[in-house]
């Protein structure tokens, strides 16, 4: 049975985050708590979590946030380190279900109710998105758990592990394209598998992922991601990030034949061996 958690409707949690902004840390942690009187639930679906379930995903937050250096201001690595272990935990440890995870009035009580002084620390003065949950993928805790769904192999030794492959800025353009293709647990296990076997050293890295995002977006219409087995999704994706980095290369101050050696050297298998057909002679 799955976990029902508390909703705090946007009526009551933007008063709360207005609020929230003139108050510090530790003025912040009196006013957490596990229940809200305005806080709702679905009413059919699974079982309310209990008031110890959140004590205790509160407590393993809190635990993490102290080893980035809370209360005081983490420093980049360290934000980027806590972020990735709590994208982690929360999936793993908040038993919520997909369709739990995308009502954004769920983390909007997690980041105002349950834990304020760490979304409040996270980010000081934070945009409303942040923790109002208007943007899921903007959301300090909403984004990180559905990173850690659309990336998770459960049968993988570390089921986790893609996550180290594209920062957030960059996973955040495959979510925001999330209604053709962000929404797919197995298309983004292919993007990011196809993403991790590339060199592009030398190259403007987002430029090729935004390009090669907007080719799969053209072909969403034609063609069905989830039907095809994995080596030929992978194919039909490195042609397309091919298409994306000759596309890029085009404009670069290389001659024909120093774009086709980098071209090979990206694409590392015996499909890149060809003479890419508009550098031909």
């Amino acid at each position: 049975m799955s976990l029902l958690y508390p909703r705090l409707l946007s009526g009551q949690a933007k008063p709360l985050y207005h609020e929230y902004l003139g108050l510090s840390i530790s003025e912040l942690v009196q006013r957490v708590d596990t229940n809200h009187d305005s806080a709702v639930y679905v009413a059919i679906g699974g079982d309310r979590v209990s008031d110890e379930k959140l004590k205790e995903l509160r407590k393993l937050v809190v635990d993490l946030a102290a080893e980035a250096g809370f209360p005081e201001k983490p420093d980049p690595h360290s934000q980027t380190t806590f972020d990735q272990r709590l994208a982690i935990l929360l999936h793993s440890e908040s038993g919520l279900t997909p369709a739990e995870a995308a009502s954004g009035d769920i983390w909007a009580f997690l980041a105002l109710i349950l834990m304020p002084d760490i979304s409040f620390w996270r980010y000081p003065n934070p945009p409303r998105d942040r923790v109002l949950a208007t943007d899921i993928t903007r959301h300090i805790f909403g984004r990180l758990w559905w990173r850690a769904q659309l990336v998770h192999s459960a049968g993988d030794r570390d089921p986790y592990s893609a996550l180290q492959i594209l920062g957030e800025a960059a996973f955040d353009q495959i979510y925001a394209r999330r209604a053709a293709l962000g929404g797919s647990p197995y298309l983004v296990k292919a993007i990011l598998r196809v993403w991790n076997g590339l060199d592009l050293r030398g190259l403007n890295s987002r430029r090729v992922l935004i390009d090669f995002l907007m080719r799969l977006l053209r072909l969403a219409p034609f063609l069905q991601f989830e039907t095809l087995d994995e080596p030929t999704l992978d194919a039909e994706l490195r042609m397309a990030v091919r298409e994306s980095v000759t596309a890029l290369l085009a404009n670069s101050d290389l001659d024909r034949s120093e774009i086709q050696y980098k071209i090979n050297s990206i694409f590392k298998d015996a499909s890149t061996e060809r003479i890419t057909p508009w550098l031909n002679p």
